[in-house]
């Protein structure tokens, strides 16, 4: 597990089929779905998780957003998301576990060599699915060991035999 996740949001939409569809028509929508993916993946985790969304060509300044453990951030004016990633990378690696999720390879062997480990899009998908897994599997233990949360079983006993008499009272002709 590293510290700080920071992840090419773009090239992850342009690389998971779920994500690269809605690109097309509300790139806005695809980058909320992967932010949305992002939250339950860090929740789970506890890693930081820093997404980073190119505004090189946007008139507006940089941006930040943040959400416990999440962090959405778009470019400045004029720089690039790798760029921007690169700077992360340098600030965080000598005193943090860093990943890098990118399916862009010059910009792997730039964080490898800044001492970050390096997923592609594809294999943060796969890990993606294994956790969500562990979640579906977790939630479904904690169903069965929690039992039911039905109106009768809050009921104390005499409560529940009260009601249980007026219902044999109304099934009576």
């Amino acid at each position: 597990m590293t510290d700080y996740l920071i992840i090419d949001g773009y090239n992850v939409i342009g690389s998971w089929p779920e994500l690269k569809g809605l690109r097309q028509n509300a790139l806005a929508v695809a980058r909320e779905k992967l932010v949305e993916v992002l939250a339950e993946y860090r929740a789970y985790t506890g890693e930081h998780v820093i997404v980073v969304f190119d505004a090189y060509r946007r008139k507006e300044a940089a941006s930040q957003e943040i959400s416990p453990g999440l962090e959405v951030v778009f470019s400045k004016k004029g720089q690039t998301a790798d760029s921007l990633i690169e700077s992360l990378v340098t600030q965080l690696s000598g005193r943090h576990q860093v990943a890098v999720v990118t399916s862009d390879w010059a910009q792997q062997q730039i964080v490898l060599g800044k001492g970050a480990r390096r997923w592609s899009s594809q294999e943060f998908r796969g890990e993606v699915v294994r956790v969500r897994g562990l979640i579906s599997t977790s939630a479904s233990h904690t169903r069965r060991e929690r039992g039911t949360t039905s109106f009768a079983t809050r009921l104390d006993v005499s409560a529940r035999r009260q009601l249980e008499g007026l219902g044999r009272q109304e099934d009576k002709p």
